[in-house]
């Protein structure tokens, strides 16, 4: 069925020792970044952040890619992806987003919900899946899932009610509304600019997709944890919403400027004004306001820090000082450089203080930035360039041609195809690959329908392929992490038991939808 013409295989570029190796180190790549080790002999962990970069070491040694080719271009892209401003766009968000959540007023609002409907324990399960695609839909999935999980399993152990149903429906629920918004997920960003699709374009197309799949998801997940759900719960009255707002300016104001963030990128769609240029002055504008309220309430706040002691110094110098001889004049200068060096050491160590005392909430929100993603991201862009450099993006793209005769046939198909993808590359090189490919000029042979049809299915699929199993999503990993911390351990095939059979129905109400819309309007 997949082998189409002779003269159209004949167009494919022909496979190399290096194309073999690239594809070799992608799988390998990809595999360490899902299950990070840590070897027993001492060499450091292989977290997220090194598999992709030490693959493209490994590449570059080979000669199997070339730096001022692949590398340079999987950092600056074409006019279709750009990876550095897609990295911009998600820290100006993200700043926003983890400020607010700083503030407390997330936790507001979570602590409000429990209060106010947590006596029913079914009620208070749809009322979280509500909140948490609220919350989603507004910020992205990532900080949902840093905020609630926290929630969720502190609820748990001042109810004894089991904590796991909460927690399911609280990430399905994520990662089904960040379809909903382009800033929702990085993997929306990389569809959207690789496809010069509008923030608004992008909302209009996908409002009916991602609502067909929420009613679906509490549908299934109502049916299927009702043995599961306590009917009735008794609250711990002693925890009032109102203690969990901790800064009250930077609740009110970064409210104000995440939605007028959001109404400048529907207006600026008009305008075709590139989406990062839009989302920079908002995160740029929440920095500067955290900075001014810190510099603020700590007017009265010394910065000096702790004073290093003489004779701790000279203490030092004594262990430090080698048991050869010397001349006076080696002597000195070693003394001298090491002086110099303790100095820069102990004047970094004061600003950092410094910055801490003075400006709390700005350090606080930086060190939770997702800064891997930046290497990591960056990593694979240059390894998908190498893949399509050696030949196996034209393939992909041939094959999906083949697997495309109809537009229908083309959401179905790639929506399944790209949510299984997911969970064996994970949901942020496999939006890379597959938007490569569609981009490839095989692929532009078929229809404009059937190309958008493609498109937008692969949103679907990088959303809901998060519920399908843990390693979906970078958010999945993060999730598991944050629920072992608080002694909850939701294995992989239990979460997949969980979650498999809703995601099923998600992924058929969604790409009907799309299918539909596609009907209707071509």
């Amino acid at each position: 069925m997949f082998y189409g013409r002779k003269n159209e295989v004949e167009e494919l570029p022909p496979l190399t020792w290096r194309s073999w190796l690239v594809l070799v180190l992608f799988i390998v790549a990809t595999f360490f970044v899902i299950r990070p080790i840590l070897f027993k002999i001492p060499l450091p962990r292989l977290t997220m952040v090194k598999p992709p970069w030490l693959a493209i070491l490994i590449l570059l040694a080979s000669t199997a890619i070339v730096f001022t080719h692949e590398v340079v271009h999987g950092f600056v892209g074409d006019d279709h992806i750009e990876p550095y401003s897609i990295v911009i766009l998600i820290f100006a968000l993200a700043y926003i987003c983890v400020s607010l959540d700083e503030s407390g007023l997330l936790s507001y609002i979570a602590v409000h919900v429990t209060r106010r409907w947590g006596h029913n324990g079914r009620i208070l399960l749809l009322c979280f899946y509500a909140l948490s695609a609220i919350m989603a839909v507004l910020t992205n999935n990532d900080v949902v899932v840093l905020c609630l999980t926290p929630i969720i399993c502190v609820f748990s152990d001042t109810t004894g009610v089991d904590a796991e149903p909460f927690l399911i429906a609280m990430f399905i629920a994520a990662n089904t509304a960040s379809m909903a918004l382009f800033i929702g997920n990085p993997t929306n960003i990389i569809v959207a600019q690789a496809n010069n699709i509008s923030f608004l374009s992008y909302s209009a197309w996908m409002a009916l997709p991602f609502l067909g799949a929420a009613v679906a998801g509490v549908v299934v997940l109502y049916l299927t944890s009702l043995r599961k759900v306590p009917g009735a719960i008794e609250i711990d009255v002693n925890i009032r919403p109102r203690d969990m707002i901790r800064k009250i300016r930077q609740a009110i104001l970064g409210t104000i400027i995440l939605v007028s963030c959001l109404i400048v990128l529907c207006v600026s769609s008009f305008f075709g004004v590139a989406v990062w240029i839009v989302t920079l002055p908002f995160g740029g504008a929440m920095l500067l306001v955290d900075a001014a309220i810190d510099l603020y309430t700590t007017r009265n706040v010394s910065g000096a820090p702790t004073r290093i002691s003489p004779s701790a110094t000279i203490a030092t110098d004594a262990r430090a000082q080698p048991e050869t001889c010397v001349t006076s004049t080696d002597k000195y200068t070693t003394q001298a450089e090491n002086g110099i060096g303790r100095s820069m050491q102990s004047k970094a160590i004061r600003c950092l203080r410094t910055a801490e005392m003075r400006l709390p909430t700005v350090t606080a929100v930086l060190k939770r930035l997702p800064y891997g993603i930046i290497p990591f991201s960056l990593g694979m862009f240059i390894i998908v360039e190498s893949l399509s450099e050696q030949g196996w993006t034209p393939r992909l793209a041939w094959l999906l041609k083949r697997m495309c005769p109809t537009t229908a046939a083309a959401v179905f198909i790639v929506g399944a195809v790209t949510t299984l993808a997911c969970n064996i590359l994970n949901n942020l090189p496999m939006t890379i690959l597959f938007s490569r490919a569609f981009q490839h000029q095989i692929f532009a042979q078929v229809d404009s329908g059937t190309q958008r049809g493609a498109m937008f299915a692969l949103v679907i699929g990088s959303n809901l392929g998060a519920n399908f199993t843990l390693v979906g999503s970078l958010a999945g990993l993060m999730f598991q992490n944050i629920a072992l911390q608080k002694n909850r351990n939701i294995g992989y095939f239990r979460f997949m038991q969980w979650c498999a059979p809703v995601m099923v129905f998600q992924l058929a109400a969604s790409c009907a939808i799309l299918v539909a819309e596609l009907a209707i309007i071509d």
